[in-house]
């Protein structure tokens, strides 16, 4: 017998306000660089992927080439392997 007895699915963001955007201010003071990274590296495109099955070796190394063709500022990483997030690099 399952301990649960209900399950609410919260698709429009009404009961858990969601957004991206609370991590990577933490990791970053540069507004616009996060809506870089969020709108071409890490994209809702990049998102769908993984939503849809990708796994995390596939994932990091499309960030790998992102990072790359849009310049050195931030890095791909896995925590946990459940997350991405930027990181300044020593190079940025």
């Amino acid at each position: 017998m399952s301990r649960f007895d209900t399950v609410v699915f919260d698709l429009g963001g009404v009961l858990i306000d969601w957004n991206p955007r609370y991590l990577f201010r933490q990791l970053s003071d540069d507004a616009a660089a996060v809506e870089h990274f969020l709108a071409e590296i890490c994209s809702p495109e990049w998102n769908e992927r993984q939503d849809a099955g990708r796994n995390w070796a596939e994932a990091t190394a499309v960030l790998r080439v992102l990072r790359n063709q849009h310049g050195r500022g931030s890095r791909p990483t896995t925590r946990a392997g459940t997350r991405c997030s930027a990181v300044r690099s020593p190079a940025a």
